[in-house]
This record gives structure tokens, C-alpha cells and sequence, in this order.
């Protein structure tokens, strides 16, 4: 909407930046918490574990849903419903009684999530004229990052200072504030896709593939991943799949994701696929390290936490740069960088010894930081420019399942690799609180920390020669995309 002023352009962003922030933000803030969570709610290791899996498994499986319903009844109408929900499940995860009634809540919060996540970038999108779309969306990207990396610390420090139901209290006073200002200043867009339906075998068969694939990744390691529960949930996985694919192609232009946007827009396929292997790559690096600078290192949770701060910190200075100059550079070569840079420090990261002092790490995590400032902003233009209008909603929400799935696929990986050499007892120490008597032996786990670094590091290896096949401009792919 190029005819806006600058001032509605300026009110829509903080908007939808507040709410890009706070989905992302419980998607980690509950890590530093679920100690004090299971010793208050008696939960055990298996239960536990589900207090953040059942938040993203749930935004994974609905927020590309959600991106595709917000083209049909319109983006305001979502974003509204999507922080009333975020808000009143947030109330309800504090006042939770037992393990059971948290993960519940934390479920119907996660549907909130997908709500705000699937169209937050898209209202920024159709409200920037697209001279302004990068710098715009490269703000938009830093309340993401902000919000996913400030989980940890932030969390850490309400649950020392107020306790863990604390955590969830800062929502709904932001919610409320944030439904207010949205329905008095955000205009209604048109829906462009009103004729259109929901495609409901798309949405069952996506479902069952994500679901089974989270749920396999998440407890495959405490099963067993030979075990018939996890090989169960993994045919399960590929025939939703299968599934999947064979009902988009059939439904063509009405499909939940028109497979066209993949086969037919480089731009697009490049992109997101680059987006989950980022996502893959770095995001269990912060909970990773956070256990490792308290545990191994014996550094405070005030001390940890100034450390961990790096990494965002780090991604809010150099984002908008990079939103400002994809405008004019276009996004291969910035995000296909970026991909690299964090590759680079990843390998530094998997260089971490029982000796290193804790400079080692925040040098790691400085390197990661520069990476993701250059990479999010570009990709992010680069999807959601690849498409025409109708599309908005859809292009958010699936670049927003790229990312969940891929953080959760990273949580999964690196707690694989680090279980293969340190006894799952320890791990369990290690990452639940309890179990304090086990012995941990530092040289074990730490190697298995560095392998999965290391792996990290190709998968980004990897996500920077996808970035680089993603072709020309998002402008050139856009005009591409609306031929279709």
C-alpha cells in the first residue's frame, strides 16, 4: 500500500513487530524454567520434555494452516483472534495445577502463535511499498530473532526473581495492549482468496506427517530409534507425506500449499528450504551452551545469561543493514553469506574444549549472530516478495513452518548427538535439574556438544549453496509468480 503515510506505515510495524516477538519468545523462554516447573508440578524427565515440544509441534502443524485462512477471512481478523488466544492461554499456563493442564495450555498458546506468526511478515508485506519492504521486513526479522534467543535469559531471570508462572504473566498485559492498538489502528484488508476453501485432506495429511515427524524426533532418543513407537511414527510421517503431495497436486490452486510455488518459483522453494536449514543448524545452540556455561563452566545464571545476550544483540545491530541493502543488492549473495558466516561459527563453536575459557564461546556466538543478521532480512524479502497478494498469508506462514519445524529438528539433532556419548542419565541431569547426584563427566559430554556442532556447521554449509541456487531479485521472481 504505497498510498499509506508514514506514519500508519510506522504504527503497523510496531504492530506486528511486538507480535512477531512474542510468538517466538515462549517458543524458548520456558527452557530456564522447567526445572522449578517439574519440581512445583511433580512432573517426570518424559513429561516435562513436552512443556516446550507441545508449543511448537503445535505452531509447526497450524501456523501454515492459519497463513492460508488469513488469505481467505483476512490477516487482521487472524492476528486479533491469534493475541486473544496467545493472551488468554498465557493466563492459564500460570494458574496451571498439574503437568497435564500446562501442556494443554501450552497447546491452545501455541495455536495463538501460529495465528500471530502466519501473518505478521504478511501485513508488513502488503502495507510497504516494495522500495521499503526490505528494510521493513529486516526490523520485522530482528523482533523474531529477538524474541527466540531472549527466551532463555529473559526466562531465567523471572523464574529467579518471581518464580516460573512469572514467565507467562509478561504476556497478557502486552497482549491486551497489543489487541487494543491493533483493532483501533490496523486497517481491514481485503480478502482475495474469499471464494476460495480450505483444503481439509491437505490440512489431516500435513498434519499427520508433521506431527508424526516432531513426535518421532522429540522422543526417538528416549525410545529408542530402532523402537516400534518411533518407527511407527516415522511411516507415519512418510505416508502423511505422500498423502500430502498427492492431494496438493490435485487441488492445484485451492491446495493448502500450491505446489507450483515450488516447482514453478525457484525463488520461493530456494528460500525456505535455505530458512529451515538455518533454523536447523543454530537454533539448539542456545539452550545447548546455556546448560554447558552453568553446569560445566559453573557460571552464573546472571553471568550466562550477559553471554547468551551476544548472539541477539549481535543479529539487532546488523539486521536492518542487511534489510536495507537487499533492497538495492537483492537477496543471494547477503543471505547465502550469512549461511556461510554461521557455518564458520558453528566449526569455531566445535572447537570448544573442557579448558576453553568462556571467550571461546561468546566469540562462537558472536560469528553465529553476524550470520543471522545478514541472513534473515534478505530471505525474508526474498519469500515473501516472490509471490503476488493472495499469497501473502500463505508465503508468511509457510516461511514461519520452516522455521518451527527446523528449530525443533535442531533441538532433536543436537540432543541425539550429545546422548550418543554422554549416559542418558546424565542428560537428564544435565537438561532437567534433576538427578543432581549423577556424575557428569565434562570431557563426555562436551565432545558430544562439539560433534553436533560440527554437524550444525554443514547443515549451514549446505543452506548457503541452497540460498545460492535461489536465482535473481524477489522483484523478477514476484513478476514470475504473478504470471502463473
Amino acid at each position: 500500500m504505497a498510498s499509506t503515510s508514514q506514519s500508519y506505515r510506522r504504527t503497523v510495524l510496531l504492530i506486528t513487530c511486538i507480535g512477531a516477538m512474542m510468538a517466538p519468545l515462549d517458543s524458548t523462554i520456558v527452557s530456564v524454567s522447567l526445572p522449578q516447573i517439574a519440581a512445583d508440578l511433580d512432573m517426570g524427565y518424559a513429561e516435562i520434555i513436552w512443556v516446550p515440544t507441545a508449543y511448537l509441534v503445535t505452531l509447526a502443524v497450524t501456523i501454515l494452516v492459519m497463513g492460508r485462512v488469513s488469505d481467505v477471512v483476512g490477516r487482521k481478523s487472524i492476528f486479533l483472534m491469534g493475541f486473544g488466544v496467545f493472551t488468554a492461554s498465557s493466563l492459564l499456563c500460570s494458574l496451571s495445577a498439574s503437568g497435564a493442564e500446562l501442556i494443554l495450555f501450552r497447546i491452545i498458546q501455541g495455536f495463538g502463535g501460529a495465528c500471530i506468526g502466519s501473518t505478521s511478515a504478511a501485513i508488513i508485506t502488503e502495507t510497504y511499498p516494495s522500495n521499503e519492504r526490505g528494510k521493513a521486513l529486516g526490523i520485522n526479522a530482528l523482533a523474531v530473532y529477538l524474541g527466540m534467543s531472549l527466551g532463555p535469559p529473559l526466562g531465567g531471570f523471572l523464574t529467579h526473581a518471581f518464580g516460573w508462572r512469572s514467565v507467562f504473566w509478561v504476556n497478557v498485559p502486552i497482549g491486551i495492549a497489543v489487541i487494543l492498538l491493533a483493532h483501533f489502528k490496523i486497517k481491514a484488508s481485503s480478502p482475495e482468496a474469499r471464494r476460495g476453501r480450505l483444503d481439509f485432506p491437505g490440512v489431516a495429511s500435513f498434519a499427520l506427517m508433521l506431527v508424526s515427524f516432531l513426535v518421532a524426533l522429540t522422543l526417538g532418543d528416549q525410545w529408542g530409534w530402532t523402537s516400534p513407537q518411533t518407527l511407527a511414527l516415522l511411516i507415519m510421517a512418510v505416508l502423511g507425506f505422500v498423502a500430502f503431495v498427492g492431494v496438493e497436486r490435485v487441488k492445484g490452486e485451492g491446495a493448502l500449499l500450491d505446489p507450483r510455488l515450488f516447482t514453478r518459483n525457484r525463488m520461493f522453494a530456494a528460500s525456505n528450504v535455505s530458512a529451515f536449514l538455518n533454523y536447523t543448524s543454530f537454533f539448539g545452540v542456545t539452550i545447548i551452551i546455556s546448560f554447558y556455561l552453568q553446569r560445566l563452566l559453573g557460571l552464573t545464571s546472571l553471568e550466562a545469561g550477559w553471554i547468551l545476550l551476544i548472539m541477539p544483540v549481535t543479529m539487532a545491530l546488523i539486521s536492518p543493514i542487511s534489510g536495507r541493502l537487499s533492497d538495492r543488492l537483492g537477496s543471494r549473495l547477503l543471505a547465502s553469506a550469512g549461511m556461510f558466516i554461521i557455518a564458520a561459527g558453528l566449526a569455531w563453536m566445535a572447537g570448544i574444549s573442557t579448558s576453553s575459557t568462556p571467550l571461546h564461546t561468546e566469540v562462537g556466538l558472536f560469528v553465529i549472530g553476524a550470520g543471522m543478521g545478514i541472513f534473515s532480512s534478505p530471505n525474508t524479502s526474498a519469500v515473501m516478495g516472490s509471490v503476488g497478494r493472495s499469497k501473502l498469508g500463505l508465503a508468511s506462514g509457510t516461511l514461519a513452518t520452516m522455521r518451527v519445524t527446523g528449530q525443533a529438528t535442531s533441538l532433536a539433532l543436537m540432543g541425539a548427538i550429545v546422548s550418543t556419548v554422554a549416559a542418558n542419565a546424565a542428560i537428564s541431569a544435565i537438561f532437567s535439574g534433576q538427578g543432581g547426584d549423577v556424575a557428569i563427566d565434562p570431557s563426555d559430554f562436551v565432545r558430544g556438544m562439539d560433534v553436533a556442532f560440527l554437524v550444525s556447521s554443514v547443515i549451514a554449509v549446505i543452506g548457503a549453496f541452497t540460498s545460492l541456487a535461489r536465482g535473481g531479485r524477489p522483484e523478477q521472481a514476484n513478476t514470475d509468480v504473478e504470471a502463473i
